[in-house]
């Protein structure tokens, strides 16, 4: 014979709670899921606006020690170090953008950000603030990815002293979330350059120092009273970086800060600044 066993009233309740959160966890992560892959189709469909060159690359001998200098520097780990043990270097040249089919698409875009060797190849775009891209695509569709975007203080043609472009760090390793791998002087090692490029003129992105910092730091500001000024801030910049790169910015550089979340605390960002240097046309 068959004993029934008798639920209470409250185990019935408490029963049913944790399975309707069960339920919307699910749910919860199959929208992140969703949202994840609908921008990564997104992108990759941009892609179609740009023709990368195929990537120029040297085999240098490893450094002979990692790790970096000033108070935010962060030691690689031995695994970090081994990935790049080879210093492969990218440097790439600079892409062949159709910025006349993109700004059809949308009108605020005002560059392109490419680094070779790295999964970094976005569209950049700026708004009137710096919220609606935050939560908006580049076709404008509402998405967590969001877009890779410049201050909307600055001047649209990078020509502020920093220029300050942000992105979302992403768990899939998209948008910016490469730039925390700065943080390992190896990375550095095999990444030194990026390339901007705007409907008027390609830079080089020279980059000189990577580091992390909170939203309210002097790392924001963007155009300075003096030279001498400047040049202060330059030097506080590089002191603060978490690799060596031997690169000195000097104050007649204009500088591009590429910017993503970082998690040391709530507030903490990861930048990583290079100098523009403007290449010939190709």
């Amino acid at each position: 014979m068959k004993k029934h066993i008798k639920w209470k009233r409250s185990e019935i309740i408490t029963f049913c709670a944790l399975g309707m959160v069960g339920i919307a966890a699910i749910v919860a992560l199959l929208s992140i899921l969703l949202e994840y892959t609908t921008g990564d189709a997104t992108y990759h469909q941009i892609e179609a606006y740009v023709l990368l060159p195929e990537e120029e690359q040297e085999i240098l001998p490893p450094r002979s020690s990692g790790g970096g200098h000033g108070g935010t520097g962060q030691q690689e780990t031995a695994g970090e170090a081994a990935a790049y043990s080879e210093n492969q270097v990218y440097y790439g040249k600079s892409p062949q953008v159709d910025f006349e089919g993109l700004k059809a698409r949308n009108s605020d875009v005002v560059g392109w950000i490419y680094g070779p060797g790295t999964a970094i190849n976005y569209p950049v775009v700026q708004g009137s603030d710096n919220e609606y891209y935050l939560t908006h695509m580049v076709d404008g569709r509402e998405n967590k990815c969001g877009s890779i975007f410049m201050d909307s203080l600055n001047a649209e043609d990078f020509s502020n002293d920093n220029s300050i472009v942000h992105g979302h760090h992403m768990r899939n390793g998209s948008m910016f979330a490469g730039l925390t791998k700065y943080a390992a002087q190896s990375y550095y090692d095999a990444h030194p350059v990026m390339w901007l490029v705007t409907p008027e003129k390609s830079y080089q992105v020279e980059i000189f120092t990577g580091f992390v910092t909170s939203a309210d730091s002097g790392v924001w500001q963007i155009e300075f009273a003096s030279q001498e000024e400047y040049g202060e801030w330059l030097a506080e910049m590089k002191e603060a970086s978490s690799f060596e790169s031997g690169v000195e910015p000097d104050t007649k550089d204009h500088i591009i800060t590429l910017a993503t979340c970082s998690y040391e605390n709530s507030d903490s960002r990861f930048v990583v600044m290079g100098i523009l240097r403007e290449q010939q046309t190709q």
